[in-house]
């Protein structure tokens, strides 16, 4: 439990722990404690005497027992704690509601969201308080990809197996890869696509399921050449995941229909670059 308190959070609370909680000299014995200091006799005796029960006193308030943590060794220091502040208050609003904190935020010095997600039988709308960012999510999304991925670093306030094998249908592939050039191309908010997209393929082509901190390292590496590059790992991911016959015929007929539409709308930039993508696995196929 101690383990809970850091530095940081020390520094940023001294006023109100210093001559409430702690004495001017417990609390430098704490901060030389969090150091990796040295501790004199005296000072030990002070420490698990006096300070180190007040530390786990103020740790039954959070219920640490009934939090779930995963992937601890990937925090950013002090995030758990600031983590742990957010799901309880959280937990006071959505009352018996499933909720779990994850994203950049849990292992990143730099971070622009806060992200929690509340689990409820009825949709309701997302929103943004902040930093914080409430993604309102049905229980069935408990059994998909996305969270198989984003569990893996975060705190929640139950427990939970995910699930470990998946099945990307080809259409549903096709589907996310198309918004997401599209939503680029219209230089609309095409984060939820990407994030789609990334976990797909990689699950299809290595039956990986990427972590939160692996997922953004790889949309960081997208900054720059990002629709050739998207493109390039698709192919890969449908030469690898899905047998000739079927794509073959898939592909030549998604190329057909976008030809036709193309003599429509001449001016579609998003056209031409999936007739160009999907000629170019054909190319590929036996």
């Amino acid at each position: 439990m101690e383990n809970l308190v850091n530095l940081d959070v020390i520094k940023k609370n001294e006023l109100l722990l210093k001559g409430k909680l702690f004495t001017e000299i417990q609390l430098g014995i704490l901060k030389k404690k969090l150091k990796n200091l040295p501790l004199s006799n005296n000072e030990k005796t002070y420490y698990y005497k006096f300070i180190k029960p007040k530390i786990k006193a103020m740790m039954v308030f959070f219920d640490i027992d009934e939090i779930n943590i995963q992937g601890k060794e990937h925090f950013f220091e002090g995030r758990l704690n600031e983590a742990i502040i957010i799901l309880k208050k959280l937990e006071t609003k959505y009352k018996n509601k499933k909720i779990i904190v994850s994203g950049s935020f849990l292992f990143n010095k730099k971070y622009n969201d806060i992200d929690a997600f509340i689990f409820t039988k009825y949709s309701k709308e997302d929103y943004k308080k902040g930093k914080l960012h409430a993604t309102f999510l049905s229980e069935s999304a408990l059994d998909s990809l996305f969270f198989s991925s984003l569990s893996q670093i975060s705190i929640s306030n139950f427990n939970y197996s995910t699930k470990k094998y998946f099945d990307i249908e080809l259409n549903d592939l096709l589907q996310t890869y198309e918004l997401l050039i599209n939503s680029m191309l219209n230089d609309e908010d095409y984060d939820k696509y990407l994030r789609d997209f990334l976990l797909q393929i990689e699950y299809l082509s290595k039956g990986t399921i990427l972590n939160p901190q692996q997922l953004y390292g790889l949309k960081q590496k997208l900054i720059e050449n990002k629709i050739a590059l998207l493109s390039n790992l698709f192919i890969n991911a449908l030469l690898l995941g899905y047998g000739g016959f079927l794509l073959k015929n898939k592909l030549k007929q998604h190329i057909l229909d976008y030809k036709k539409l193309l003599n429509e709308y001449k001016f579609a930039k998003n056209l031409p670059i999936y007739i160009d993508t999907y000629s170019k696995v054909i190319s590929f196929v036996a």
